[in-house]
């Protein structure tokens, strides 16, 4: 019974592995490198993917959006305030 709870557990341990290796190859955050040694922090160090899995949870979450595309100050903008004002043609 204990060799099918520890089957069970490795199991689940090396799918929970295989999916984190998956999103850090499609996320497009990292370099090269960096991919290879994200992989190989996984597979080597047990349980290190649920911390790998949460830092790419929060990078996604913590993106911010194209400063140009929102900030009227920027000479890039296509942000009008008004006659005279900052970022009026």
């Amino acid at each position: 019974m204990l060799w099918v709870g520890l089957s069970l557990l490795g199991l689940s341990l090396a799918l929970l592995n295989a999916l984190g290796t998956l999103r850090i190859w499609r996320s497009g955050v990292y370099e090269r490198g960096q991919l290879l040694a994200q992989t190989a922090l996984i597979w080597i160090v047990p349980g290190s993917v649920m911390m790998v899995l949460f830092i790419l949870k929060s990078e996604r979450a913590g993106r911010a959006p194209d400063p140009t595309a929102t900030n009227p100050d920027t000479p890039n903008s296509t942000a009008v305030v008004g006659a005279g004002g900052v970022g009026a043609p």
